[in-house]
């Protein structure tokens, strides 16, 4: 599956609780907290199946007005390889 194609999902298991305007995650299976800034936050939770790369630059792009495209697509894509790398996102198919 490439990457473009690929949508992007929360881990199931993980937990969040909000926290002064960011969030918290847990995840149990490796008993760590990430806590998430407002970017990181508004990336996971639209990770529900349905949201793909681009869909996800174009939500970032209206939250965040006057973001430049290419700073908003950098930010996306790092932010999109720490979760994964992290195990807080899996990609499906759309």
């Amino acid at each position: 599956m490439s990457v473009e194609a690929a949508a992007y999902r929360r881990n199931a298991q993980v937990e969040e609780a909000p926290l002064s305007g960011e969030l918290m995650l847990f995840d149990p299976a490796r008993a760590k907290f990430f806590v998430l800034n407002r970017t990181m936050a508004y990336i996971w939770r639209r990770c529900d199946g349905a949201h793909g790369r681009d869909r996800l630059l174009s939500g970032l792009q209206e939250e965040f007005a006057g973001v430049e495209v290419e700073a908003a697509s950098a930010d996306l894509q790092r932010a999109l390889d720490e979760l994964l790398a992290l195990g807080l996102v899996t990609t499906t198919a759309p």
